[in-house]
């Protein structure tokens, strides 16, 4: 009945450069929603029952490459990053990757009351996916002739 109650964001995508990238260029990832989630206490007879989502990583379908980065990301891609090997020309439809993110949170709750079996304990890890988003991948070519 907790679990119920949480609401879990569904993850928004960022990507710098935004919409496009190239070829051999990292391209930093970040996602908005990647923040604790904490459900409102549930009582049922003598016990009251709060549970409490941390979240602990985002896995990346990059389109070609699926990568984990363990926070949210960042603008300037210190901390989460991917640099695509090959152009999304070939991709069926717009020509580009539909990249997604998945939040991962690792899920506690805690039990007060004579009712309770157990004062605290985990539940299985919790998921949510971002909804496709394009990235157009392109290429740079240089003429090297002197």
């Amino acid at each position: 009945m907790a679990m119920a109650s949480a609401a879990f964001p569904v993850p928004k995508v960022h990507t710098a450069p935004n919409g496009k990238t190239y070829v051999r260029v990292r391209t930093s990832l970040w996602v908005e929603g990647f923040r604790v989630v904490e459900t409102n206490p549930v009582s049922a007879g003598a016990q009251t029952v709060q549970a409490r989502a941390e979240p602990v990583a985002v896995e990346w379908n990059m389109g070609e490459n699926r990568i984990r980065c363990d926070n949210a990301g960042s603008r300037n891609g210190k901390t989460c990053g991917y640099t695509y090997r090959r152009s999304s020309a070939g991709q069926s439809g717009s020509g580009s990757y539909k990249i997604t993110a998945t939040i991962i949170w690792n899920v506690t709750w805690q039990c007060q009351g004579a009712d309770c079996t157990a004062p605290q304990g985990a539940l299985p890890p919790m998921v949510m996916t971002s909804p496709p988003t394009p990235l157009i991948v392109s290429e740079i070519q240089t003429n090297t002739d002197q």
